[in-house]
């Protein structure tokens, strides 16, 4: 019988020491869990703020050069546009042209 109750003994020694083993185990699982979500939202943090910072920086490009480009455009315009009032207008030439094109 007294090989039975240290059998027994064993055991439970053995069951508390996994149990203990277990716990542990769970302990870890949690804190790796916790110091990957701290991490994750840490990381997640940086990159917004420098995705926030490079897209800040190219849209203010972008719209230095929209309104670089725009300008020079306007002052073609208006340059053709001044060309074109510049230029004298012969209207008996282009009627005569007209009427020859359409009789034709």
């Amino acid at each position: 019988m007294a090989e039975t109750t240290m059998e027994i003994d064993a055991i439970n020694h053995l069951l508390e020491v996994e149990k203990n083993a277990s716990a542990l185990i769970n302990d870890a699982a949690q804190e790796v869990d916790r110091r990957l979500s701290e991490a994750h939202s840490k990381y997640n943090t940086e990159y917004k703020a420098r995705y926030d910072e490079i897209a800040e920086r190219l849209e203010a490009e972008y719209q230095r050069k929209l309104n670089s480009t725009a300008e020079k455009y306007q002052k073609e315009i208006d340059s053709y546009k001044e060309s074109l009032a510049a230029k004298p207008q012969n209207y008996e030439a282009f009627s005569s042209l007209l009427d020859k094109l359409i009789v034709q």
